[in-house]
């Protein structure tokens, strides 16, 4: 009586399997070397000579080898992924962060995991549980809000590294990225003075950012320093959009006496606001003008023209990430690196010149 045997595989079909689950042990056989060389070479050793790294690289490509990115963070206890967690990426100055974080990181051999957080806080604290489960190696955070230490203190905690951008958040021990933007609202406030306006307006986006809230801190104090003190009700809040700009801008317009120059929190909100100024019927800049903060592309346009305090998005993006593999790579420090960006205030079209004195109807100066 003659037993069935299953037919060993052809090499057709060995083949076949190999592609469709390829293993190191596999590439170890296909280059004819052992399993710990193409371990090495898999994980980029210096230690194994040109021809043989090319032999072992050759064999992956025919055999479809796609490395298990799980294995290997357990193993070597990195994932090779960073996060970055914008607030809205519909804004113009956030594209320009996201590809120079981008290619900064794929130059060290990362992959950058992209949170939009909409401003929202339940999803920003939904997003860093989801940096965690994937076992990022750091973050890089443009969406925090002032009050965001307790929930970023337990990131922290879970030890991946974070890195702020853009914006900061008091008492909270980590690295940041920011412009110094105090020292913007001051430019713009002697540069209204300097202009001759004294009825000013904020025209602010969300009142919980660090940006927002210092941007408005150094505008106020540089126009009391000059003797400008504008009416409460003239330093507005809403969203760093171009609606919320509109808005805002709409009901400024609306004050008697009108504002004659607005500074607004970011380029986006400027935007907005222009457009109210103009459905209107007003001027820019002879009846209101305008001063945004970014500099995004759209702000130099011709048609456009706008004022604004150039922020350099790629330049931040770029330190952003070099201080992140540093801590990576190098573990915590006792000290914490804070990068300040100087402003430079970009002067064009929606205000340049200088304007006449508004004077009351019996001639003398209004009061400030």
């Amino acid at each position: 009586m003659t037993q069935d045997r299953k037919k060993p595989p052809t090499t057709q079909q060995a083949d076949e399997g190999r592609r469709r689950n390829p293993s190191s042990r596999d590439i170890a056989r296909e280059a004819d070397v052992s399993q710990s060389t193409v371990s090495r070479v898999l994980n980029n050793s210096p230690r194994i000579s040109k021809a043989t790294t090319m032999r072992v690289r050759s064999a992956a490509e025919r055999l479809a080898y796609s490395p298990n990115a799980a294995a290997r963070t357990l193993i070597t206890g990195r994932s090779n992924l960073i996060g970055l967690v914008v607030s809205n990426i519909t804004n113009p100055f956030y594209p320009e962060v996201i590809e120079a974080v981008a290619s900064t990181a794929a130059k060290e051999h990362y992959n950058v995991v992209l949170c939009n957080t909409q401003e929202d806080r339940e999803l920003h604290a939904s997003y860093l549980e989801l940096l965690i489960q994937h076992q990022v190696d750091g973050a890089i955070l443009t969406s925090s809000l002032i009050d965001s230490q307790q929930l970023l203190d337990k990131v922290r905690i879970d030890r991946i590294p974070l890195v702020l951008l853009n914006r900061t958040v008091p008492n909270l021990a980590a690295d940041a990225v920011h412009l110094d933007n105090e020292r913007a609202g001051r430019l713009v406030a002697e540069h209204f003075v300097a202009l001759g306006h004294q009825f000013v307006a904020f025209v602010g986006g969300l009142a919980t950012t660090s940006t927002n809230a210092e941007r408005l801190k150094g505008f106020r104090s540089g126009l009391a320093d000059l003797g400008i003190t504008p009416s409460p009700d003239c330093f507005t809040h809403g969203q760093f959009t171009r609606e919320s700009g509109y808005a805002l801008a709409q009901q400024l317009i609306a004050k008697s006496p009108r504002p004659t120059a607005f500074f607004c929190a970011d380029d986006q909100i400027a935007f907005g606001a222009m457009d109210a100024i103009l459905s209107a019927g007003l001027r820019i800049p002879e009846d209101v003008a305008v001063v945004g903060v970014d500099d995004v592309p759209t702000a130099s346009l011709r048609q456009i023209s706008l004022t604004t305090v150039r922020q350099p998005a790629a330049e931040m993006g770029r330190r952003a990430v070099k201080l992140l593999l540093e801590r990576i790579r190098n573990g915590p420090g006792e000290e914490h690196i804070e990068i300040v960006i100087q402003p430079r205030l970009l002067v064009r079209r929606t205000c340049g010149g200088r304007v006449a004195p508004r004077v009351r109807t019996d001639g003398r100066m209004p009061a400030g």
